[in-house]
């Protein structure tokens, strides 16, 4: 199975086993219901037997299991190959081979299940953490009261921000709508090697002058937001969570796990989990 976020786009590949005529593809919910793409042959690759296609998930998708179909002719007879597809609202921090590796499952039953719980831990650690390790597609522009925000050292006026996980297209404005004050050119990202280092920036240096501080004032930030990159013990604590859910969903007393009940907040009930997100874990800004 494949796992994509909603609003992202994944390489589907199908292997047809013979040369197709009229190859298209079409994909469709698993429980049935009208086709969220297609039938089309527009951006469709061939290799020989074998054909794929990236699809760009709209962002408005549903989270849920899909199924890809390629079909055509070989000859005359009707060839299909389907592509289980799994759909999550947001970016996952695991992949679900890793799961299943550890699992040691190696058929395809239960895939859209543990695709589910996988989707329910990557938003737990969330949740949690206060946090999100996956950035924004393009960027977002967001204005901040700044009262609170601001700390002053020997370095200047420091604005604290959320995580900001690329800062290529950053651009910071004071005032308020609709009269801003470009002050890009004033500002410097902090940490300042965060990013290097695979780390969020923080907050925002005021070179010369100072940030507003209330009063009406506010300041526009617009930025990828998010972790430049998932941290390996956000990756471990996302595995062992998913494997935790499916273990309890399995047994007599397993009434936490099953991602039907929503997002399941990680506690030190999960000690293992809690011990490798604990110095993650930030009182949100946003």
């Amino acid at each position: 199975m494949i796992t994509i976020a909603a609003g992202q786009s994944a390489a589907l590949v199908w292997q047809a086993g013979a040369v197709l005529t009229g190859a298209q593809v079409t994909i469709s919910p698993a429980a049935g219901g009208a086709a969220v793409f297609g039938p089309t042959a527009a951006g469709l690759g061939v290799s020989g037997t074998t054909y794929s296609l990236v699809w760009q998930v709209p962002s408005n998708t549903p989270q849920g299991s899909y199924t890809a179909v390629l079909s055509g002719t070989s000859g005359v007879t009707p060839v299909e190959v389907e592509l289980p597809v799994f759909v999550s609202l947001l970016p996952l921090y695991e992949t679900l081979a890793e799961i299943k590796e550890r699992l040691k499952i190696t058929d395809t039953d239960r895939d859209a299940r543990l695709a589910r719980l996988l989707a329910s831990a990557s938003r737990s650690i969330d949740k949690t953490t206060s946090r999100r390790f996956y950035l924004d597609p393009s960027p977002v522009a967001r204005v901040l009261n700044p009262r609170g925000r601001v700390t002053v050292d020997g370095d200047g006026w420091h604005l604290l921000t959320a995580d900001i996980g690329d800062v290529d297209d950053l651009a910071v404005d004071i005032g308020r709508a609709p009269a801003w004050s470009d002050v890009t050119a004033q500002v410097e990202a902090e940490p300042t090697d965060a990013l290097e280092e695979l780390k969020p920036i923080t907050s925002l240096l005021r070179i010369s002058g100072s940030w507003p501080d209330g009063g009406g004032q506010r300041v526009r930030v617009t930025a990828r937001w998010g972790w430049p990159a998932v941290p390996d013990e956000i990756r471990e604590a996302t595995a062992l969570l998913t494997l935790r859910l499916f273990k309890r969903t399995d047994s007599p007393e397993g009434v936490l796990g099953s991602s039907e009940w929503g997002v399941v907040r990680v506690s030190r009930q999960d000690p293992d989990v809690y011990a490798l997100i604990e110095r993650y874990i930030l009182p949100g800004f946003a």
